[in-house]
């Protein structure tokens, strides 16, 4: 109990160890083997642990040299530099435009479509819907029509289109039409569309009643 506690984790597990009434007990690493393999480190070569791997974002170096010849990012640039209080939800920083914390883009921007293929269908994304895509869009990025190009792009995905599950609960058994119980009072009415044009009519007017099957046709110009 004499041990320093140092981070926010130790201070929250003390707390809650402090409403228990508990003796602490040694054991040695030899009967506790499980628990006290977690604490000791492996045991390898030294050299084998010079090495160090980072990442290089390839993909944003090419994101900064397009937004810097997009004349719509340029412009609210240099709006920005002018008058920062009239603009106090963007900075600039490393060539980027952040909007709140997110990459700002053009609506022309080509990485647009880049984006929404690895939010949607890339296989750590799992071909989500639009709210799900797009909220996890904005956790980085946003663009004036990020809510319309997201809906455009997952309606006309093929993919999803064929898959995806009906989420309308069931319709429901069939409401027949009220039998009429005499003729011309339920009237049925159609058109016939796409025939040759006569006297400048193309269109046919069709008037059925539902009682006695009787008709009336009559031609109608487009």
């Amino acid at each position: 109990m004499n041990q320093t506690i140092q981070t926010p984790e130790q201070h929250r597990y003390l707390a809650l160890l402090l409403g228990f009434d508990y003796t602490i007990q040694y054991h040695a690493g030899k009967s506790n083997v499980v628990a006290d393999a977690l604490s000791r480190a492996m045991e390898c070569q030294a050299a084998s642990l010079y090495l160090l791997s980072m990442s290089r974002f390839v993909f944003l170096e090419d994101l900064r040299k397009e937004l810097a010849s997009l004349t719509a990012f340029l412009d609210l640039r240099d709006r920005i530099r002018e008058d920062p209080v009239a603009y106090a939800d963007y900075t600039l920083t490393e060539g980027f435009i952040l909007h709140r914390g997110r990459i700002w883009l053009p609506s022309n921007s080509s990485f647009i479509k880049l984006l929404l293929e690895e939010f949607h269908q890339s296989p750590t994304s799992g071909h989500m819907g639009v709210q799900k895509t797009l909220h996890r869009l904005q956790d980085n990025f946003t663009w004036p029509t990020i809510k319309e190009d997201t809906q455009k792009f997952i309606a006309g995905y093929v993919t999803c289109q064929y898959t995806k599950y009906d989420n309308r609960k069931p319709a429901g058994l069939f409401c027949p039409l009220p039998v009429p119980t005499r003729p011309w009072e339920d009237l049925s009415m159609d058109f016939i569309t796409g025939i040759p044009a006569y006297h400048g009519n193309t269109y046919i007017f069709v008037v059925v009643d539902r009682f006695s099957k009787g008709l009336h046709l009559g031609m109608l110009p487009t």
